[in-house]
């Protein structure tokens, strides 16, 4: 008893496992909407949750074995045979023949939970002696898969099957291989697992013997396996009609050999089936073939987009970087006066880090490069790339400077990059949705704003690029620039300069000697033009070091590394759904 509660222990674990794995194969599917055949595929993953759902509240209840077949197959008579009752089922000419499910079961009791999830109109229960020997199973017939009725005869045969933990599939051995009846249960007995699938081919006994061993049966099961992909538990050639009771013979119409696997389906029921603790195996086993089933067909249907979604991804990528490019030309507008605000800001480094006298010279020349409304731009804390549009509409037309700031106050460097990416994406994306329509995306994909970055949020992104590495550079070309050493070799010409005027003073002054009024006016004169003379040589070492075209080259070329190196692709939905769908394959 104690080894029994432990494997449905266990199983029940397993079968959580495998709910948590369709579960996320649900979710996976629902983030990937855009793709049609995503809606179905997740509607199944919804049904085989409910079935597993079903399972998990019968795991303590008896095996549901399930003949399910089409009109003529003789299954009716197939069950009266097996439960040793010719009359349990209704089986004749009349069709259908089945009208309801038919539960054969060891007391009425057992069917309880079949008769709440079918509905009581649309099961009938039997009982007999010989359902004494199902301790553990309870065996129903179902009705016609083809009748006049199918209308309201298929919903309650998939109910029943869903119901079901071992599928017997039973065909007319007259006409076997019933295209129509094999493709209605393709999509079934994927749901079962190898050994809970058994095919039953009936009547037999009314074809020759030599027919049926060596070309029916042979070439059914090659065909039944290739139509299904599914290795049964058993293809068994049977005669119902030879185990009724009373069958009824015409004379014209007897058996004619006896070659009969009957008993060996018989015994599978009452025997292999019927065993305790053989459910919990079954349905656990139906669960992982459930499973298994979902995860092929996801992976079935992705494969088949695989070609078109790897050319889209691929137009993708090459769309926007050539949209990148486009948006990245956009900052540098004018080069030149970009270049001149890109200068402005490098002094504004430098009267930062400098000291002494040429320091003094650095931060005067400086504020000369900008004036008016040019200053109140540059000593405006924020956006860098404002700044220098200040700085440059300052320099080159003071009248319209106040103007050229509003401008860039409202990120017009920003604007037209946005307008180039958006332009260059709108170009490209309608052959690039129709690739991904071919790939079976919905037609919505058409839509421009649909496409990877459309919108202000490039625009932001390329911005903060532009502003990062241009502070970036600026920072490292000011302390280089900045260095202990170098203010030490350009402001020690003008310190001795005025040290050595200043000792001149002092000691004339102690002594008691007035100095002429030329000496200052030539101390002065001298000390200037030391100081303009460093200053130039210093801003020669500017220009050499990092001048504008240089350090405009290098923040323009870091600005297309760092657009190279984060690709907006990856937060698109359109981007992040064709790769999702490529994932699947695995």
């Amino acid at each position: 008893m104690m080894d029994a509660q432990m494997a449905r222990l266990r199983a029940m674990g397993e079968l959580e496992t495998v709910r948590t794995d369709i579960q996320g194969l649900a979710e996976t599917l629902e983030r990937i909407a855009l793709w049609r055949p995503a809606v179905g595929l997740k509607k199944a993953c919804e049904e085989a949750l409910l079935m597993l759902d079903r399972l998990a509240e019968r795991f303590d209840r008896k095996l549901v074995v399930t003949l399910v077949g089409p009109c003529g197959s003789g299954k009716s008579t197939l069950l009266n045979a097996l439960a040793g009752e010719d009359n349990l089922s209704p089986s004749g000419h009349r069709r259908p023949t089945t009208e309801n499910v038919v539960a054969f079961c060891r007391q009425s009791a057992d069917a309880g939970q079949l008769m709440d999830q079918l509905g009581p109109e649309n099961i009938r229960i039997r009982t007999s002696a010989a359902a004494e020997a199902l301790e553990n199973v309870i065996l129903i017939d179902t009705p016609d898969t083809d009748s006049t009725h199918q209308d309201r005869h298929i919903p309650i045969i998939h109910k029943a099957i869903t119901l079901s933990d071992v599928l017997v599939c039973v065909f007319d051995g007259e006409n076997p291989k019933r295209r129509d009846h094999t493709d209605f249960l393709a999509p079934y007995v994927r749901l079962f697992s190898g050994e809970s699938l058994v095919v039953a081919v009936n009547k037999c006994d009314r074809l020759a013997e030599s027919e049926i061993t060596g070309t029916i049966m042979p070439e059914f099961t090659r065909y039944i396996r290739d139509a299904w992909s599914a290795e049964p538990a058993a293809v068994l050639c049977v005669s119902g009609r030879s185990h009724l009771k009373n069958p009824g013979w015409d004379e014209d119409a007897r058996p004619r050999h006896d070659r009969n696997q009957f008993d060996q389906l018989r015994q599978l029921i009452f025997d292999t089936f019927n065993r305790s603790g053989f459910s919990v195996d079954r349905r656990l086993e139906n669960a992982q073939s459930l499973r298994a089933y979902l995860q092929q067909t996801v992976r079935d249907e992705a494969e088949k987009e695989e070609k078109h979604l790897d050319a889209a991804i691929r137009q993708m990528a090459a769309s926007e970087a050539d949209a990148m490019k486009q948006a990245v030309t956009a900052f540098r507008g004018d080069g030149a006066s970009l270049e001149l605000g890109i200068n402005v800001r490098l002094y504004q480094q430098l009267a930062q880090r400098w000291l002494g006298p040429v320091g003094w010279l650095v931060a005067i020349w400086t504020r000369l490069l900008v004036f008016g409304t040019g200053i109140a731009s540059l000593l405006r804390f924020g956006n860098p790339v404002r700044q220098i549009f200040g700085a440059v509409s300052a320099v080159r037309h003071y009248a319209d400077s106040k103007k050229a700031m509003d401008a860039a106050d409202h990120g017009a460097g920003a604007g037209m990059a946005l307008h180039r990416y958006d332009s260059a994406i709108a170009r490209t994306w309608p052959d690039i949705a129709e690739t991904l329509i071919n790939a079976r995306f919905a037609p919505s994909v058409r839509n421009a704003h649909r496409a990877p970055g459309y919108g202000e949020e490039i625009g932001q992104r390329l911005s903060r690029i532009w502003n990062d590495t241009l502070e970036d550079e600026l920072s490292r070309a000011g302390r280089r620039l900045s260095g202990g050493l170098l203010q030490l070799v350009f402001n020690l010409p003008v310190l001795g300069v005025l040290g050595y005027a200043g000792w001149l003073t002092a000691v004339s002054f102690f002594s008691g000697s007035i100095l002429s009024s030329d000496f200052f006016l030539h101390a002065f004169w001298t000390i200037v033009l030391v100081l303009f003379l460093s200053f130039f040589l210093l801003q020669g070492v500017i220009r050499l070091a990092a001048g504008k075209e240089r350090l405009a080259g290098r923040v323009f070329s870091r600005v297309r590394e760092a657009v190279d190196a984060q690709r907006n692709l990856s937060g698109s939905p359109v981007w992040q759904q064709a790769n999702a769908i490529l994932g699947l394959r695995d």
